[in-house]
């Protein structure tokens, strides 16, 4: 599962290197967790960079009470889920913007976070899909998104041993084609592959990390993402 990312770029870096146009402004998040809103570029609109909670709210939910669940979504069986079937068929992708993502080793009863980061890119996006609520009486809407997993490759897999997945990373040639909607469902879930290897790096973090809030305020620090041997 991924359940905690950053988004660090300055604005003018994200609309040069994605050619975008941002909706609104957009801080910095050095641990961004569930609920909170990244920086996501969808299909139907795909040159403005807009904000949208972290979590996939379904259109047909009740409320926008997140469930931990739709976070992520499995591509190997997503077109079975009544959650994101639809999507997938009504072309509801957009590009999640991260420049990283923290994973826990759980496997000493600890919980031991790394952060796992590019070698060639220093932002890139994840596979997501996204969804639209809207209150009974219109007055309230609230869009929100899931970010897709595959396998873990042996990077990932090495710290995040639970299930062996990790988020699906596209590489930059493939990133158009998440967005278009010109083919067909099993082609774009053909794009859900692990990351190579060797184009990625990982290293510890603090524990400060694990959590997202402290005393009602946001956890929400450069530090957080630093190797813990130069803290």
């Amino acid at each position: 599962m991924c359940a905690r990312y950053t988004l660090t770029r300055a604005e003018k870096e994200l609309q040069k290197l994605y050619e975008v146009e941002m909706k609104e402004a957009f801080e910095p998040n050095y641990n961004l967790a569930p609920t909170q809103e990244g920086l996501v570029i969808t299909a139907d609109e795909p040159h403005i960079a807009q904000r949208m909670h972290f979590g996939l709210i379904p259109y047909w939910a009740e409320s926008t009470k997140l469930n931990i669940s739709t976070l992520n979504a499995r591509s190997e069986d997503a077109l079975e889920k009544k959650t994101y079937r639809p999507l997938i068929l009504n072309h509801k992708t957009c590009l999640v913007l991260a420049d990283g993502f923290y994973e826990w080793d759980r496997k000493s009863g600890k919980s031991i976070p790394y952060r796992f980061i590019l070698k060639d890119r220093p932002l890139f996006a994840f596979a997501g899909l996204w969804s639209q609520w809207k209150s009974a009486d219109g007055a309230i809407v609230y869009r929100s998104f899931t970010i897709m997993t595959t396998a873990a490759n042996r990077t990932v897999g090495k710290v995040h041993d639970p299930k062996n997945r990790m988020p699906v990373i596209l590489d930059k040639h493939t990133e158009p084609f998440w967005l278009s909607k010109d083919i067909s469902p099993a082609e774009l879930l053909r794009l859900c592959i692990p990351y190579p290897d060797e184009k990625m790096e990982t290293f510890q973090v603090s524990t400060d990390v694990n959590a997202a809030a402290i005393k009602g305020l946001l956890n929400n620090r450069p530090e957080l993402m630093l190797p813990i041997n130069s803290q």
